[in-house]
């Protein structure tokens, strides 16, 4: 009875072991110079969609007192879904919060992040607030992801911010900065 006990075990366990083989078959590593292109594409979101601001008194101060500029964590899986062309990354959006995003890596334009922040990260999206996931896990992934660093400038200039609405289409094809300063769409 204990041998046949064991080999029901076995032969149910097998499944589990080639599943967690073919998960680790489909990912790869990011290299350094992914992980710095993601860190860019967060960058120039938050200065193209002129959330910069929002950054004062987030994160470590890097800066001056008069001058806040904003040294946040970002928590980046370190296996990059290569079947599915996509990789998760957890960081701070402000005003949103923190959010659970993916991103997928392009040849041509580069770093795409998923979701619109103007959407704000609804649950029923797969890149959402981490205030809609379970603590623990999200815990988990800042304990187990490849942390890094990414700053913000909370009084960044017209250059700092024209140069990221510029990547920022490059990437995507649209810029919230560049529309919002066209002339058609100035106040009037």
């Amino acid at each position: 009875m204990k041998r046949i006990c064991f080999l029901v075990i076995c032969v149910l366990a097998m499944p589990l072991s080639g599943a967690s083989a073919q998960t680790k078959a489909k990912s790869r590593p990011l290299t350094s110079a992914e992980i710095q292109s993601v860190e860019r594409a967060i960058q120039d979101e938050i200065y193209d969609y002129d959330y910069f601001r929002s950054f004062y008194q987030i994160g470590e101060n890097i800066g001056t007192p008069e001058h806040w500029i904003s040294r946040l964590h970002v928590y980046i899986n370190p296996a990059y879904d290569a079947a599915d062309g996509h990789g998760v990354v957890i960081y701070k959006l402000m005003p949103y919060g923190q959010v659970y995003r993916l991103f997928f890596l392009g040849s041509k334009n580069g770093v795409q992040l998923d979701g619109d922040p103007q959407n704000k990260f609804p649950i029923t999206q797969p890149s959402r607030l981490t205030v809609y996931m379970d603590e623990d896990e999200v815990c988990r992934d800042e304990r187990t992801w490849t942390k890094s660093f990414f700053n913000i400038d909370t009084a960044a200039t017209p250059a700092i911010i024209e140069a990221a609405s510029k990547r920022q289409k490059a990437r995507t094809g649209f810029s919230y900065w560049e529309h919002e300063h066209e002339p058609d769409n100035a106040p009037k």
